[in-house]
């Protein structure tokens, strides 16, 4: 069940609520908040993804399991596929 919450927002957030609003794009404050949240977790939820790919990662590298590469072999790399690819 939602339980309703008061916070204070600012003035400038409140003036960013009042665009959205009068924009037509959602029907009340408490739907633009909803939707910044919901833009929130979902990149904290990618971000701690990230987190996990980095410890995966510095783990395998402590272990020697990496490839040796260069930024300069991945671009020579790139230029070759699309080169192929244009034909």
């Amino acid at each position: 069940m939602a339980k309703n919450t008061s916070i204070l927002l600012g003035e400038h957030f409140e003036s960013f609520i009042g665009s959205q609003l009068e924009s037509g794009r959602f029907n009340s404050a408490s739907e633009v908040i909803r939707a910044g949240l919901r833009l929130l977790e979902n990149s904290e939820n990618q971000l701690e993804i990230l987190r996990n790919h980095l410890k995966i990662s510095e783990a395998q590298a402590d272990t020697g399991e990496y490839a040796d590469y260069s930024l300069a072999s991945l671009i020579a790399e790139m230029d070759a596929e699309y080169d192929a690819n244009k034909k």
